[in-house]
């Protein structure tokens, strides 16, 4: 993986995780402006279309890297893997697809159920995201 794929892929889970921990805590932890607004944060209709139109060029970062970092290391049988890669690759698929089912979801239930699955998917890809970098190689055992 060159440089322009790590800081591509790190600035894109940087903004993207920023507008979307922002839009969370907008939409879930602060109480409305006022008994009949619909939002709860006069920022929160900014930050929503922020994290919408930055996530393709996560989803773009993600393929690029993928291409040149992750799919070469599981083809080749790479001996050392960390779980943290693994964590990334798992939680990615589940990130993006409840992303764009939030966006169509119009049952209350299958709204909660994508609002759920988006953030726990995110907090793990965000986490991970940060760990991956720096956490210890799990090298192969004999």
């Amino acid at each position: 993986m060159t440089r322009a794929q790590a800081w591509t892929l790190h600035f894109a889970s940087a903004s993207v995780g920023a507008t979307g921990v922002a839009l969370g805590v907008m939409a879930y932890a602060l109480e409305p402006i006022d008994e009949f607004a619909i939002v709860h944060h006069p920022w929160q209709p900014t930050m929503r279309h922020l994290h919408l139109l930055l996530a393709p060029w996560l989803l773009f970062a993600v393929g690029w890297v993928w291409q040149a970092h992750v799919w070469p290391r599981l083809r080749s049988g790479f001996a050392s893997h960390r779980r943290s890669g693994w964590t990334l690759v798992v939680c990615f698929g589940p990130m993006v697809m409840s992303g764009y089912a939030l966006q169509v979801a119009e049952q209350e239930a299958w709204r909660t159920f994508w609002v759920w699955t988006h953030g726990v998917t995110s907090c793990g890809w965000l986490l991970m995201a940060l760990l991956h970098p720096v956490l210890p190689r799990r090298t192969q055992r004999s």
